[in-house]
């Protein structure tokens, strides 16, 4: 095994006028924005820089015929893979020699145990050349492992990351026999080297014999430490289901009469604050509707002068026009003058008399409003005591007793794990010893007779790595209990009971990203080889596609940003992982992750991967 893992550095398209590049880190890479901007192109441009046979078609890509990939070898030499858009052979570019270092022709051919070809140099770095997998049960064939293998389990796209078949078969029986031998590789460090083929098929009965009595002295030693009898742990089960099942409907009636009392305090404070909006509204309407009264105070008191002094001009006696300034002998009253002082007075009274009807009808309304405005004043006092009041009632009464219900629920649903997981031993225990007595019969399998060679991945590992899924999507807060098993007939997993197939295509994505997640963690973790990067596109995909009603509930918890805070913590200088998604990650995280935006506006940021 080698220490090695591979980063992605960057990814550059060229053409001979256009050049596009991307580039990325260790840790958690996010590439995030609107639909139809290259998200999916990347994750498929990326596939086909590892070996690819063809890449999409897409019309951006027209201008560009050069794909560049910039790999960093951990713990090794950092170096380029230059390819065609048309295909064909890779040119390979030594980083550490400097930019006028000769290329080095690798050919897109697989061969066994050579590293003239892409996928030989790369699984020389990853401490995998020379490994064989199995192709045939029946046969006992096996065949080279080549990267290609491989890349499907690092690089999940959009299409592969909601099928309904295992993560680690693409649903193709032809190859379903390679694919799961692929997996075991990589969670057990053994290829299939061994395996003799057609001239010798029969069974190597005492190699697993040995291998069994090893994983039942194992287990035997976890059954003793438990201290547990079989009869009283099947009791305690019975007993767990029943509590747990009575302790919901408690729940669920507590949770009710909380909605409820939530809802009621809801409805008194929208109550509450449309009060307050409309006594905002009332007092400014009464602060506008003060300064009007005073326009028509001064109105008045300006027409009434008008009125006072144009009647005494009229009817008291004769001086000097105030329009135009004639001597009383000089006026002409009979004739027309640039101003008729009658007319001045008759609209001046007429003005007035308005301006009052104005100001009654004002009176008026300021009085409705000041009417309002007390009755809303004792309304609002009276739904701020009822809201302080349900408030009370839910923050210490009905609140912590939910909080009582639900922790004692979470603990006998815990207890039922434990019990749960105990009683599995037993039951492992048991499939080991009838295995046993099969081979020590001399048969292959105590239930079939064929002579095929047993495949798939060790009950011993399979669990392990069940355990990695089920603590990744507890800590995702996936909803349920998170009890996670490996099924060696469908080869896929079953969670709480439920295989991942039958569950919506949203669900099926984020349980197929926590088993990629988990692959690459238990590799490092057991110091075994794998890629040593992860590429997801949509892991989150019932955020924005919801399908049923469990995926569209899912939106309202924070499993998104549990994913991400997972992710940081878990993934940092050592390890890489890229998502691509249509959402944008937490605000609070941006800062933490390598984040590239795809905005879908030529006139914002950047459009897109081209």
């Amino acid at each position: 095994m080698s220490d090695t893992y591979l980063q992605l550095r960057s990814i550059r398209f060229r053409g001979p006028k256009a050049e596009a590049e991307l580039n990325f880190q260790s840790g958690v890479n996010v590439i995030c924005g609107a639909s139809d901007t290259g998200k999916s192109f990347l994750a498929d441009s990326i596939d086909f820089m590892l070996g690819g046979s063809a890449l999409k078609e897409i019309p951006e890509r027209a201008k560009y015929d050069q794909l560049n990939l910039s790999l960093a070898a951990i713990g090794n030499e950092d170096f380029k893979l230059q390819r065609s858009m048309s295909g064909g052979n890779f040119q390979l570019f030594d980083l550490s020699e400097g930019s006028d270092a000769e290329p080095t022709t690798l050919k897109q051919k697989h061969a066994h145990d050579k590293t003239d070809n892409l996928s030989g140099y790369l699984l020389d770095k990853i401490g995998l050349l020379g490994k064989r997998i199995l192709r045939s049960k029946a046969k006992g064939a096996t065949q080279s492992l080549s990267f290609r293998n491989l890349a499907r389990l690092v690089i999940v796209q959009e299409g592969e990351i909601q099928q309904t078949g295992s993560p680690f078969w693409s649903g193709q029986y032809t190859t379903k026999t390679s694919e799961i031998a692929t997996a075991k590789l990589l969670l057990t460090g053994i290829d299939d080297s061994s395996v003799v083929p057609d001239a010798d098929q029969s069974p190597d009965n005492t190699r697993q014999i040995a291998l069994i009595d090893e994983l039942l002295s194992d287990l035997q030693t976890e059954i003793e430490d438990l201290g547990e009898d079989r009869e009283e742990l099947e009791e305690q089960l019975e007993r767990l289901e029943g509590s747990i099942e009575s302790r919901r409907e408690e729940l669920s009636a507590s949770q009710k009469a909380l909605d409820e009392l939530v809802g009621k305090r809801r409805e008194l404070f929208e109550q509450k604050q449309e009060a307050s909006d409309r006594l905002d509204e009332i007092s400014d309407l009464l602060a506008r509707f003060r300064l009007l009264a005073e326009h028509y105070d001064v109105d008045l008191k300006r027409l009434t002068a008008i009125q006072e002094s144009g009647s005494m001009f009229a009817h008291v006696e004769q001086v000097a026009c105030p329009l135009c300034g004639a001597d009383p002998d000089a006026q002409h009253l009979d004739e027309t003058c640039d101003g008729d002082v009658e007319a001045v007075v008759a609209a001046a009274t007429a003005e007035i008399e308005k301006i009052q009807r104005l100001q009654s009808e004002l009176d008026s309304t300021v009085a409705d409003l000041t009417a309002e405005s007390e009755d809303l004043s004792e309304f609002l006092k009276s739904v701020e005591a009822g809201y302080d009041a349900l408030n009370e009632a839910i923050q210490e009464s009905v609140g912590p007793d939910v909080t009582e219900v639900r922790a004692s629920f979470s603990a006998l649903v815990e207890e039922r794990s434990s019990a749960q997981k105990a009683a599995d031993l037993f039951a492992r225990y048991d499939k080991l010893v009838a295995r046993r007595t099969g081979l020590l019969e001399g048969g292959d399998d105590p239930e079939t007779t064929s002579s095929e060679v047993t495949t798939g991945i060790p009950e011993s590992v399979a669990h392990a790595f069940s355990s990695k899924v089920s603590e990744i999507l507890k800590a995702w807060h996936f909803p349920g209990e998170c009890h996670v098993y490996y099924e060696k007939d469908s080869s896929d997993f079953v969670i709480d009971g439920k295989r991942r197939s039958s569950l919506g295509q949203g669900l099926r994505a984020i349980t197929h990203a926590a088993v990629s997640i988990a692959l690459l963690e238990y590799c490092q973790s057991n110091g075994l080889s794998h890629p040593g990067f992860v590429v997801l596109d949509s892991p989150l995909l019932a955020y924005y596609k919801p399908e049923g009603d469990e995926e569209i509930a899912l939106r309202g918890t924070d499993l998104k940003e549990r994913f991400y805070d997972y992710l940081i913590e878990h993934h940092g200088e050592g390890s890489q992982v890229i998502v691509i998604e249509n959402q944008h990650p937490p605000e609070r995280i941006k800062e933490q992750v390598a984040l590239t935006v795809f905005t879908g506006n030529p006139n914002t940021g950047r459009y897109g991967l081209l």
